[in-house]
């Protein structure tokens, strides 16, 4: 559904972007990770051509990026920016026009079960109101491929978790989803495979399940085998093996074992 190929991209002089990597499947949730300044924020911006990268390959729907494409794709900016003096109800009417398959329903059921004014100016809800009304905007949508920029940010723990049960839903009706996430436990919760960030490279990426069955975290000084170590996680160790050693990781140790060793990815000639 989207592939990416060798995207670089260059801000006066500097490298934000280096030959970033990676797939995602019909009917799964991408969790691109990372820390702030990691390359996850441009990545988005290129897939949608708010900005045109400088070297690479953006496949969607098995094509190269067309505009048309639009209409298929719903998104949750990062800066969460509305037009001046457009209420709720101005949204959906234009939500409406923009995607073929929207849905009012669903729509009217989101507004009412989180109690969103339809009449209130979208500008003046809170910053958590707004990441909700987009949230609520985008599944309304209908859309092939959501691409959500921290989809829970400034939500209350409970509304969190609905939000995480809606997307899960959503993916199950084969739909594609993109987020961009610093919530590793959340994300451990709802996504099906991640990409690991780091000075505008991928460094890993693989389904939750198959990367936390191929490492394991070790104490220090506890044999390795033939394991590769690949990072610090506290006072133990991220290892990539196939023996039985140690304990299954969680996907915060797997980030954080990744994000802080020198992987392959970060070979200057890989």
């Amino acid at each position: 559904m989207i592939k990416i190929s060798n995207l670089r991209k260059q801000f006066s002089g500097n490298q934000v972007l280096s030959d970033v990597s990676f797939s995602i499947d019909t009917g799964s949730i991408f969790a691109l990770i990372g820390p702030n300044g990691a390359g996850k924020t441009t990545t988005i911006r290129c897939i949608l051509r708010a900005i045109k990268p400088d070297e690479g390959i953006i496949e969607l729907f098995g094509e190269p990026f067309r505009w048309e494409m639009k209409k298929r794709i719903a998104v949750v900016n990062e800066d969460r920016a509305v037009f001046r003096n457009f209420t709720a109800r101005d949204y959906a009417q234009i939500w409406s026009c923009l995607y073929p398959s929207w849905n009012d329903r669903i729509f009217s059921n989101f507004i009412s079960k989180y109690n969103l004014n339809l009449l209130q100016k979208v500008e003046s809800y809170s910053i958590g109101m707004k990441t909700l009304f987009f949230v609520g905007l985008c599944v309304s949508s209908q859309a092939d491929i959501l691409i959500l920029d921290e989809p829970t940010e400034h939500l209350d723990p409970t509304i969190r978790l609905e939000i995480m049960s809606i997307l899960k839903k959503y993916a199950d009706l084969g739909k594609t989803i993109l987020i961009s996430s610093h919530e590793i436990y959340e994300i451990e919760e709802y996504a099906t495979h991640f990409g690991i960030m780091k000075e505008g490279r991928i460094v890993y990426t693989d389904s939750i399940d198959t990367a936390k069955e191929i490492h394991r975290v070790v104490e220090k000084g506890e044999s390795v085998g033939d394991g590769k170590i690949i990072g610090v996680v506290g006072s133990s160790l991220l290892i990539k093996t196939s023996k039985d050693v140690g304990r299954f990781p969680k996907l915060n140790d797997i980030v954080i074992g990744y994000l802080t060793g020198r992987t392959e990815s970060t070979n200057l000639f890989s």
